[in-house]
């Protein structure tokens, strides 16, 4: 049957499925009997099984940027713009590889149970006490979800946020606004609030880096990288990159868990850890990404050419049943894995203790929630 006429039928086709309320039977679907074609109506490449998805995250030739577009080109010339094109996760080649060597150990290195600790702290400090004798409201777990993760990454990393609640608050808004930014939804005003908070973000940073404890993991990666002839633009950028990375993904996999929490009674009884590793597996919050041909290749047992897109259905390899890898897939394959699933899930977990102690209440947050639009990050947004 031809791709577009099962879109059709189904009411969902590979972009969309991001936000349908049920897109696994669909994800599993092609994974099974679909996983690698052409969806001429999209004009993309579509990879959803397990085998395909690890072919084309692992292939030289499929990059994380356009050869010709190194950046988004709403953000091109603009202070997202250059951010953007410092962050070695969208990038490939040996300029990058010096920094990435960095990086991926001192975020592997992040104990899991000391980010739990720093998220304690962080959500004692930001929580002015409004919750003390009601339920959370909707917007405030909204908020939380965006919030709360990012503040704690900045304070494992040793960055000034724990002291004034105003400023975590001034960081976490600055860092969603350039996360949005680099949407392929944005319009022209989210990509010149993305442009200011870039600049905000950087001089915050500069800023803060003298303030540092010396005995943290950021003078020490600033160290290596000197000797390293790094540049310091490119280790502030991957600095604050940290922290957007921490940003989207991670408030999924929280709200994601909410819903599985609300939805589902009998979770509640299940340790938290286990139902977010659930929910990075089942309801994945990054449920996609992109490679872009640099070349002409075959790939999965077809032709493929220079400048075409595969999309990279990471939610259908990790929801197929036919893949046997405990590592969520949400979290990246090869050379462009994320070192931090591990600090990732903590994250999740300890948001999720922070609302529900707050009076966040998942059953009535599960009754009333839309997706929030995007081609690939499966993201609740509570009403």
């Amino acid at each position: 049957m031809p791709e577009t006429i099962t879109a059709t039928v189904t009411g969902i086709d590979p972009l969309s499925a991001v936000m349908h309320p049920d897109p696994y039977p669909y994800y599993r679907e092609l994974a099974a009997t679909r996983p690698f074609f052409r969806e001429q109506r999209l004009g993309l490449w579509i990879a959803a099984g397990p085998s395909e998805v690890a072919a084309v995250l692992a292939h030289p030739d499929c990059r994380v940027r356009p050869a010709t577009q190194p950046v988004p080109a709403a953000l091109a010339g603009t202070a997202a713009g250059d951010l953007f094109g410092r962050l070695v996760r969208m990038n490939d080649g040996a300029a990058h590889a010096p920094l990435k060597a960095l990086l991926m150990p001192m975020l592997a290195a992040v104990d899991p149970g000391v980010a739990a600790q720093h998220a304690a702290a962080m959500a004692q400090m930001m929580d002015p006490g409004e919750h003390a004798h009601a339920a959370m409201t909707a917007a405030s777990v909204n908020r939380w979800l965006f919030a709360l993760p990012v503040v704690t990454v900045a304070a494992v990393l040793g960055l000034p946020v724990t002291r004034d609640r105003g400023t975590a608050v001034e960081v976490a808004q600055q860092v969603a606004a350039f996360a949005a930014a680099q949407s392929p939804l944005a319009d022209a005003d989210t990509a010149r609030g993305g442009a200011g908070a870039a600049r905000w973000l950087g001089t915050w940073l500069d800023a803060s880096l003298s303030s540092v404890a010396a005995d943290g993991p950021l003078p020490a990666l600033q160290r290596a990288a000197l000797a390293a002839g790094i540049e310091a633009q490119a280790v502030a950028a991957n600095i604050i990159g940290l922290l957007v990375q921490a940003c989207e993904a991670t408030a999924g996999l929280a709200g994601n868990t909410l819903l599985r929490l609300g939805r589902n009674p009998s979770a509640g009884g299940m340790p938290l850890q286990g139902v977010v590793a659930r929910v990075a597996q089942d309801d994945p919050p990054v449920q996609n990404t992109r490679r872009f041909l640099a070349a002409d290749t075959g790939l999965c047992g077809h032709a493929v050419k220079a400048g075409d897109t595969v999309l990279v259905l990471l939610a259908a390899a990790s929801t197929s049943g036919l893949a046997d890898d405990a590592r969520a897939w949400t979290f990246g394959h090869g050379r462009h894995a994320c070192p931090g699933d591990r600090l990732a899930q903590a994250l999740a977990v300890a948001t999720v203790s922070a609302l529900c102690a707050r009076g966040a209440e998942p059953a009535a947050l599960a009754r009333a929630f839309r997706y929030r639009p995007s081609l690939n990050a499966r993201i609740p947004h509570f009403l």
